[in-house]
């Protein structure tokens, strides 16, 4: 599922001129809504788009406009990390912005600037983290110390150091970029820790399934030729 660039710039333009974030934010915040450990709808994520101090929509209009742009882009982000990111390439990474400089070179690897891509989407991760903080905490184990990790190298140049501890170091363009194009395949690794049965082929009970009818298994041949052939 996509939606058009058009869309995508008018969901980007209503969230930034109302002090609720930018599309990239979002992005990170609703990906981590659909991967985390309990159940977070749409509505849940635009409260937490409120509490940055978000101003009031211009007109009702704009209001259900963005609405409707909201839940189209959650439907997005739904299909996007729960597909396999090896088949869908390119399109498995998050909307980010990039520096102007993009427009103007062929090759991105000889980008010398400093420009903190995927520091937004790092941010809006972490809004979900702090806002179902004890959800995350009770589910937390080795397994995601990597990624927490990528989130706090990602979001370091917005990280405020506290008393105890120094300031994070800054990743260079080339480290985001590494981490960027590991992101899809981490979101891949939470959807099926949190929906474990996501693919796979689901059996029918025996006793519910006419000998005549196809197979379960997903065979084409009839119950009886196939899974139920050992049957008396």
């Amino acid at each position: 599922m996509q939606m058009s660039e058009t869309k995508l710039g008018r969901l980007d333009d209503l969230l930034s001129s109302t002090n609720r974030y930018s599309l990239e934010a979002l992005d990170g915040l609703f990906s981590a809504a659909l991967v985390g450990p309990i159940d977070v709808d749409v509505d849940d994520c635009v409260a937490v788009l409120e509490l940055g101090g978000a101003t009031p929509w211009a007109s009702e209009a704009e209001a259900n406009e963005a609405d409707v742009l909201l839940r189209e882009f959650w439907q997005v982000i739904a299909a996007r990390v729960a597909a396999d990111p090896a088949v869908l390439g390119e399109e498995s990474l998050p909307f980010i912005d990039s520096p102007e400089e993009f427009d103007d070179i062929e090759d991105i690897s000889t980008y010398t600037g400093d420009f903190p891509i995927a520091s937004d989407w790092a941010v809006g991760f972490r809004f979900a983290l702090n806002e179902w903080g004890e959800a995350w905490d009770e589910w937390m184990d080795e397994s995601l110390y990597p990624f927490m990790g990528m989130l706090m190298t990602l979001s370091a140049d917005q990280t405020e150091p506290t008393p105890d501890q120094a300031a994070l170091p800054l990743p260079s363009f080339e480290e985001r970029m590494g981490l960027l194009n590991e992101i899809p395949f981490q979101l891949a690794k939470l959807y099926r820790r949190r929906h474990p049965d996501h693919g796979k082929t689901l059996r029918r009970d025996p006793s519910k399934v006419g000998r005549n009818d196809p197979c379960s298994c997903g065979s084409g041949k009839k119950y009886k030729k196939c899974c139920g052939s050992g049957e008396a």
